[in-house]
């Protein structure tokens, strides 16, 4: 079977190693055996000054000295909760998603320039959804992805479309179920999902089944658990996530992004991929042809 690729999200460790020194992360990464490092680039109020220029460069030189790729660029969205603050993006609001478009297609230049195989978007939302409002704010996330398509689709780069639960972004594309209805709506190949674990264990019944459902569309994924802490820390049935993207032979990363540290950065980061490889060494134990028959009864 094939092995799963592991990657870390940078921005989780805290915005002075992530912007000011970012060796930190490669280092630890590189000694926990990470394949990849998902990056957030200095945009917002994230960034502590950091030039998107001498981003790039130091990141194309960590990548090539520690021989990390880089799995995604995240978009992040909603940097203040005021609908007309010119920092923040949504796709359900008109006032705003020209300024989500515009932002999104520079991150998804750097990814270009940094190799980076995806970007995340997410929908976002300011005013609560409603029945009398989901139509038109559908409208407007419809076309401000298709827009954002287009971009990427220029640079060979693809989209990764991640749903919140609805305590943070409201009731509206909470589950895989509306990220594939909204996707169709697009009428675009190049955008995919991406499951966040500690969101889908707010909306989604089965871990297994979200993994089923999302196919063939799940690209890529982050691993937080059920306390928003590393792989294991938590109540998420990580197992039955591994057995089931080993069922459909899924071949992107699968990025921890745990937040707080718990106990610690180095820790969490270790801990996070030495529990999930072990359930990957279980699940491909589980899918074998001679399991459970370790004595097996000969005919």
């Amino acid at each position: 079977m094939q092995k799963l690729k592991f990657s870390y999200f940078q921005l989780t460790f805290g915005q002075e190693e992530t912007y000011l020194h970012p060796e930190r992360t490669y280092l630890r990464l590189k000694r926990c055996g990470y394949d990849a490092i998902e990056l957030c680039p200095p945009k917002g109020r994230y960034g502590l000054g950091v030039q998107l220029e001498d981003y790039v460069a130091t990141h194309r030189a960590l990548t090539a000295d520690y021989g990390l790729a880089v799995s995604c660029l995240n978009e992040c969205w909603g940097e203040e909760w005021d609908p007309y603050s010119p920092t923040y993006k949504t796709l359900t609001e008109p006032q705003t998603a020209d300024l989500a478009v515009s932002e999104t297609k520079v991150t998804i230049d750097i990814a270009a320039e940094l190799g980076a195989p995806f970007v995340t978007v997410a929908v976002a939302t300011h005013a609560d959804i409603t029945p009398d409002t989901v139509q038109a704010s559908t409208a407007v996330a419809v076309d401000a992805l298709r827009r954002i398509s287009d971009h990427a689709r220029s640079k060979d780069v693809r989209l990764v479309f991640e749903a919140t639960n609805h305590l943070e972004m409201g009731k509206f594309v909470n589950t895989v179920a509306n990220h594939k209805r909204m996707i169709a709506l697009t009428g675009c190949d190049n955008i995919g999902i991406q499951v966040d674990w500690f969101h889908a264990n707010f909306e989604e019944l089965n871990p297994y089944e979200t993994v089923m459902d999302a196919h063939p569309l799940l690209w890529h994924m982050h691993f937080r658990d059920s306390n928003s802490l590393t792989p294991g820390y938590g109540t998420v049935d990580f197992k039955a996530v591994i057995r089931a993207l080993k069922k459909i032979g899924y071949d992107g990363y699968c990025t921890i992004e745990s937040a707080p540290m718990v106990p610690d950065a180095d820790t969490a980061a270790k801990d996070g991929i030495d529990y999930l490889k072990l359930l990957e060494r279980i699940a491909e134990y589980q899918l074998a042809s001679e399991y459970p028959n370790g004595y097996a009864v000969e005919v």
